[in-house]
Protein backbone atom coordinates (compact mmCIF):
# COMPACT_ATOMS: atom_id res chain seq x y z
CA UNK A 1 0.00 0.00 0.00
CA UNK A 2 1.34 3.40 -0.97
CA UNK A 3 0.98 6.47 1.16
CA UNK A 4 0.93 10.01 -0.17
CA UNK A 5 1.27 13.24 1.71
CA UNK A 6 -1.06 16.14 1.06
CA UNK A 7 -0.88 19.57 2.57
CA UNK A 8 -3.75 20.13 4.97
CA UNK A 9 -5.17 23.04 2.93
CA UNK A 10 -5.20 20.91 -0.23
CA UNK A 11 -6.97 18.10 1.61
CA UNK A 12 -9.55 20.52 3.00
CA UNK A 13 -10.14 22.00 -0.47
CA UNK A 14 -10.68 18.52 -1.91
CA UNK A 15 -13.05 17.68 0.93
CA UNK A 16 -14.98 20.92 0.39
CA UNK A 17 -15.25 20.29 -3.37
CA UNK A 18 -16.45 16.74 -2.75
CA UNK A 19 -19.08 18.00 -0.30
CA UNK A 20 -20.31 20.64 -2.78
CA UNK A 21 -20.55 18.07 -5.58
CA UNK A 22 -22.52 15.75 -3.31
CA UNK A 23 -24.94 18.58 -2.45
CA UNK A 24 -25.42 19.42 -6.14
CA UNK A 25 -26.02 15.78 -6.98
CA UNK A 26 -28.58 15.49 -4.18
CA UNK A 27 -30.35 18.61 -5.45
CA UNK A 28 -30.41 17.31 -9.03
CA UNK A 29 -31.80 13.99 -7.81
CA UNK A 30 -34.54 15.77 -5.85
CA UNK A 31 -35.51 17.94 -8.83
CA UNK A 32 -35.58 14.94 -11.15
CA UNK A 33 -37.71 12.91 -8.74
CA UNK A 34 -40.17 15.81 -8.34
CA UNK A 35 -40.40 16.22 -12.11
CA UNK A 36 -40.98 12.54 -12.81
CA UNK A 37 -43.47 12.27 -9.97
CA UNK A 38 -45.61 14.97 -11.59
CA UNK A 39 -45.37 13.23 -14.96
CA UNK A 40 -46.34 9.85 -13.56
CA UNK A 41 -49.27 11.24 -11.62
CA UNK A 42 -50.66 13.16 -14.62
CA UNK A 43 -50.34 10.12 -16.88
CA UNK A 44 -52.14 7.98 -14.32
CA UNK A 45 -54.86 10.63 -13.94
CA UNK A 46 -55.41 10.63 -17.71
CA UNK A 47 -55.90 6.86 -17.66
CA UNK A 48 -58.43 7.17 -14.86
CA UNK A 49 -60.31 9.89 -16.76
CA UNK A 50 -60.52 7.64 -19.81
CA UNK A 51 -61.84 4.72 -17.75
CA UNK A 52 -64.35 7.00 -16.01
CA UNK A 53 -65.61 8.40 -19.32
CA UNK A 54 -66.15 4.88 -20.66
CA UNK A 55 -68.02 3.91 -17.50
CA UNK A 56 -70.24 7.00 -17.83
CA UNK A 57 -71.14 5.84 -21.34
CA UNK A 58 -72.09 2.43 -19.96
CA UNK A 59 -69.15 0.64 -21.52
CA UNK A 60 -68.15 -2.37 -19.48
CA UNK A 61 -65.15 -4.63 -19.91
CA UNK A 62 -64.56 -8.11 -18.55
CA UNK A 63 -61.11 -9.57 -18.02
CA UNK A 64 -60.19 -13.24 -17.84
CA UNK A 65 -56.84 -12.74 -16.14
CA UNK A 66 -54.45 -10.17 -14.74
CA UNK A 67 -52.42 -10.01 -17.95
CA UNK A 68 -55.46 -8.80 -19.90
CA UNK A 69 -56.03 -6.08 -17.29
CA UNK A 70 -52.40 -5.01 -17.60
CA UNK A 71 -52.64 -4.94 -21.40
CA UNK A 72 -55.82 -2.87 -21.21
CA UNK A 73 -54.23 -0.33 -18.89
CA UNK A 74 -51.16 -0.05 -21.13
CA UNK A 75 -53.38 0.52 -24.16
CA UNK A 76 -55.03 3.61 -22.64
Amino acid sequence: MNTITLPKIEYLNMHKAQKELKQRLDLMEKILMDFTKDEIISAYANKLKKISADMDKGVGIKFDNAQKVKNYLHSL
